[in-house]
């Protein structure tokens, strides 16, 4: 099966910052790749990020995100890289249970009649407990380690084109 839609984590993943929880808002936009907090700490999307972003939608691939975060901090980082309307549904909720939020995120698509199943999924997390968390909880979906096994985010076409 095709991959019809690509999930992204946030910290080490779509962007090179640990944890934005940490920051300090305001935020302000430094650049098209990199804003930072109040006390000039910087968020930098990661390599390729936006590149990626822009060829899944020509792809016409579903893009959202699932990240174990504070939604104000992320929400308002995306805004201010021009990111938000990328992503459908996004899940940014403050606890682990990543294979909670994409199951939430799958019943929302499904509800709007895009039924997708788990091996139509792919997501890419740092985090290799998260991507195992989501196979078991969720099904069978494609998973990428980011860092340090995808380390430039276009790297994540290639692999669409693999599997595809």
């Amino acid at each position: 099966m095709a991959i019809r839609l690509v999930i992204l984590d946030c910290d080490r993943t779509l962007w090179e910052h640990e944890d934005v929880f940490t920051l300090q808002p305001p935020f302000t936009r430094v650049d098209g790749q990199t804003v930072q907090d109040a006390q000039g700490e910087k968020v930098r999307l990661a390599p390729g990020a936006r590149e990626l972003l822009d060829a899944l939608r020509r792809r016409g691939i579903l893009i959202s995100l699932c990240s174990w975060n504070r939604a104000d901090l992320v929400f308002a980082i995306l805004d201010l890289l021009g990111l938000t309307q990328y992503f459908v549904h996004p899940k940014v909720e403050f606890h682990p249970h990543k294979d909670r939020m994409i199951t939430a995120l799958l019943a929302e698509l499904a509800g709007e009649g895009t039924v997708l199943q788990p091996e139509e999924v792919l997501f890419v997390d740092d985090n290799p407990m998260m991507l195992e968390q989501v196979r078991q909880g969720v099904g069978p979906v494609r998973t990428l380690r980011a860092q340090p096994d995808v380390l430039d985010l276009r790297n994540v076409l290639k692999v669409l084109d693999e599997q595809n």
